[in-house]
């Protein structure tokens, strides 16, 4: 078993934070987790249902919520949203932070939004961080902080010029930049972890959110419920729909719990501090691979990738516009997205048997029955 940490977090209701936040206590360390209340409910029940519904079963989430506390805050905010008194207590007892709390919106409209919360959230953090007894950060950022690099993204690159496909990843940029000021000046001990396109678990295929490429399957679930009406649920359907993308292009692909796997064991050695770790696939998705495959599992026909070319000539359909809006982060990675290089990440898991599976068709496979299963049961 690592050390026994006092420890804070920050996204605790996100996909990563949350599946992150279970690993924390499933080693045994007492979690402090920064969220903010909401109409659903209180800053605790929030959290304390998604840890829950990541744990699977109330017995199994019984003994880690033992170990959680829930702080209610706001990341955007002085001092975090908490009271001076609240902020200077916990700051002294915290061994380290990670900080996974983000605005995972993409939108040109949305700029001013995702700029307060993820770099204005990542300099009330720092500030809160260089009170802590450790100093130490945690920072989850994001592959795509690339941006629109045509060559191999490098661990060990921020900014070198490059454009943004969008507000997001320019403002996890802007906030890495942010973070590794604050190392190089002493004011914390940093290390940064850029996951790619996060996705369900490997072995089971299960997701607690749904987001992305769920968001797809789901709208395709109901064009189709709709179209098999009298029909059986597993009858094949014909549905015309072109998706602007490249056939030679690639998604790049990771299981939850090799994203946070691989994070927690990093984290675990001070050979991370000042480190950045790409937790990236070595063997990205194939856009021929990963769309064909959902398709035939979904029983559906006529779906393609196809170029830009094609709507010049044809305007999109309702059908293909509501997809388009739908997928919208997803189309614009279709379309090309970087090589990311992770030695950093292959070589500091070396021997642990901690390893990005390549996304197969099985893989696929099981990631979509589970979340068409899921759909059928009404659940989302």
């Amino acid at each position: 078993m690592p050390e026994r940490k006092q420890i804070f977090v920050t996204g605790a209701t996100g996909f990563l934070g949350s599946h992150l936040t279970c690993k924390l206590l499933e080693q045994g360390h007492h979690v402090h987790a920064l969220a903010r209340s909401s109409k659903a409910g209180s800053a605790r029940d929030r959290v304390v249902d998604t840890i829950r519904d990541v744990a699977g079963s109330e017995e199994t989430a019984r003994p880690l919520i033992e170990r959680l506390e829930v702080v209610e805050g706001d990341i955007s905010q002085p001092a975090l949203g908490m009271t001076d008194s609240v902020a200077r207590d916990l700051a002294a007892i915290s061994d380290e932070v990670w900080h996974c709390a983000a605005s995972l919106s993409f939108a040109e409209e949305d700029r001013e939004e995702i700029f307060r919360m993820n770099v204005g959230g990542t300099e009330q953090l720092l500030r809160f961080v260089g009170q802590t007894r450790g100093r130490r950060l945690q920072h989850v950022s994001t592959a795509y902080v690339a941006g629109n690099r045509p060559d191999l993204a490098k661990e060990t690159d921020i900014h070198v010029g490059q454009t943004f496909k969008n507000p997001y990843e320019e403002s996890k940029c802007r906030s890495e930049l942010m973070v590794a000021e604050a190392h190089r000046s002493g004011a914390i001990r940093a290390s940064v972890y850029r996951p790619s396109i996060v996705v369900g678990d490997s072995k089971s295929g299960r997701t607690t959110h749904f987001h992305g490429v769920y968001a797809f399957m789901r709208g395709l679930f109901t064009a189709l419920s709709r179209m098999r009406r009298g029909q059986p649920e597993d009858a094949v359907v014909r549905l015309p729909l072109r998706v602007k993308g490249s056939k030679e292009g690639t998604l790049n692909f990771v299981p939850i719990d090799f994203v946070v796997d691989g994070m927690v064991h990093i984290a675990a050695s001070d050979s991370s501090i000042g480190q950045t770790y790409n937790l990236t696939n070595p063997t990205p998705t194939a856009n021929m691979l990963w769309l064909p495959t959902i398709c035939r599992v979904m029983h559906v026909e006529g779906i393609e990738i196809v170029e830009a070319s094609s709507f010049e000539k044809e305007p999109m359909t309702k059908l293909e516009m509501l997809f388009q809006k739908q997928m919208s982060f997803y189309y614009q990675y279709i379309q090309g997205e970087p090589t990311f290089d992770c030695s950093n990440t292959v070589n500091a898991l070396a021997g642990t048997g901690i390893e990005c599976p390549r996304t197969t068709v099985a893989l696929i496979e099981k990631m979509t029955g589970w979340y068409v299963n899921h759909l059928k049961a009404g659940k989302n």
